[in-house]
């Protein structure tokens, strides 16, 4: 009987690994954007000059879209700028940005503390240099959190972070903007 449960638990987690491979798996070409799509078709034309031509058409096309807004350039150094901005925020919407990256995804944030204030029930609100607001949600400061000091977010179990500051113990907190 043991040896069943072994199976059964193996199985349930190579359909899990399956899943996230198959969620982790790049844009096929039905969901690129058309614009971009037509200038990789232009490719497949093996005559020189209808080659040319179909690139200048669907280059124009792709240029018209991007300076409209339809369509939207990102590389590798924007794409991570982006995610340590959002960390600490649940944007699903913001993993297309994961394609940019070659699974470099920021998975802590170090910056420095802007300031920082007490609330009436002894837990701090703290702002970081690069704009963020992070509230303790619980846990113990040994020392009061002060302007200029090394700030750290790392993730926790089930979406929640934890903040360091100046190598103090974490505790746990969450973003506010």
């Amino acid at each position: 009987m043991p040896q069943v449960r072994l199976a059964v638990i193996l199985a349930a987690c190579a359909l899990g690994a399956s899943s996230s491979l198959v969620a982790a798996a790049p844009k096929s070409a039905a969901e690129r954007a058309k614009v971009l799509q037509q200038v990789v078709d232009c490719r497949k034309i093996t005559d020189a000059g209808e080659r040319l031509a179909c690139y200048d058409r669907s280059a124009q096309a792709l240029d018209d879209a991007e300076k409209t807004g339809q369509v939207v350039v990102v590389d590798q150094a924007k794409a991570r700028e982006i995610r340590r901005q959002s960390f600490g925020f649940a944007l699903p919407s913001l993993s297309v940005l994961n394609l940019a990256g070659n699974g470099d995804g920021v998975d802590r944030l170090e910056t420095t503390i802007e300031s920082a204030r007490e609330l009436s029930d002894g837990r701090f609100v703290i702002h970081t240099v690069d704009g963020a607001t992070w509230r303790q949600v619980d846990g113990d400061l040994p020392r009061t959190p002060k302007a200029g000091q090394r700030f750290v977010v790392t993730p926790g179990a089930l979406g929640s972070f934890f903040c360091h500051v100046d190598n103090q113990l974490g505790y746990r907190c969450k973003r506010e903007n």
